[in-house]
């Protein structure tokens, strides 16, 4: 943050209390809006859908995002509107927060900002000497508060990513090893991702992106190398070595074996026939 280019102005602080019946048609700000449901709770169109909020829950609405209200029949609600402009913060445009979604959970700050939305009516009401100075103050504190939830937020959603990429990893290094001792075994990729409570599209695409190749040809690649392997050291049939490694097709998987080495396994197995 620029200390300089940080200078908010407040355009208002509504103390809200809506009745039954009040309606708010769907419109946007040029400015920046916080707004918190202090008690109660109303029906709003947010990042276009309509959802319940209901006390404790904070919206911020950035330049331009399109909202509404409903309040429905038996039901009420207090709230605070907070416009702000002249601010600007590092790498986003005039007057926004760095965030996409209006509806946000602030369980670490949320006591302190309704402590200070609390304040701020309380000001606004009272208007002793300076109030309006005062209001600013506890606005700033509520902003900046917020800023330090949305940072908290982004750095242990990254975490979380990290800790799912780890999980991820672990769970392709084991797929690769069940398949390295179980390759003989029917193996699809539903099965995979049943074992290790995966779907099977997402399976698909983490094994792909760390290995280079789909689980099905990764299990296809380990079959034919211990089919060349047994070729050149046991005394097996064709039909009897793909058999061992999985295939019940001897005809499928000497077409494999022959796409995948350059040669059919009949012509390996008579080479080192020879060689013996």
């Amino acid at each position: 943050m620029n200390l300089q280019c940080f200078e908010p102005e407040i355009l208002y602080a509504f103390d809200l209390w809506n009745q039954p019946d009040n309606e708010n048609m769907i419109h946007h700000h040029d400015f920046f809006e916080i707004s918190i449901i202090l008690q109660g709770e109303s029906l709003y169109l947010i990042d276009n859908e309509w959802r319940t909020v209901r006390s404790g829950d904070i919206l911020l609405f950035n330049p331009g995002v399109d909202h509404a209200e409903k309040q429905l029949l038996n039901t009420y609600s207090h709230q605070l509107h907070i416009g702000i402009r002249n601010f600007k913060l590092h790498g986003l445009a005039q007057n926004h927060f760095p965030t996409t979604q209006s509806l946000l959970s602030m369980q670490d700050s949320q006591l302190k900002i309704f402590d200070k939305a609390w304040q701020l009516i309380e000001e606004f009401n009272q208007q002793q000497t300076n109030f309006n100075l005062m209001g600013k103050a506890l606005v700033m504190e509520m902003m900046i508060l917020i800023l330090r939830s949305l940072e908290k937020k982004e750095r242990l959603s990254d975490e979380t990513q990290a800790s799912q990429n780890d999980r991820m990893h672990q769970v392709v290094q084991l797929i690769m090893t069940y398949m390295e001792n179980n390759y003989a075994k029917d193996i699809s990729i539903e099965q995979l991702a049943t074992l290790y409570y995966v779907s099977p599209t997402y399976l698909s695409k983490i094994f792909k992106d760390l290995t280079g190749v789909s689980p099905i040809n990764y299990l296809i690649q380990i079959r034919l190398k211990k089919a060349h392997e047994l070729l050149t050291t046991d005394d097996l049939t064709v039909k009897e070595v793909a058999k061992a490694v999985g295939y019940e097709d001897a005809y499928h998987f000497s077409k494999s074996f022959k796409k995948h080495f350059g040669t059919s396994p009949s012509l390996v197995k008579k080479q080192e026939n020879a060689n013996s």
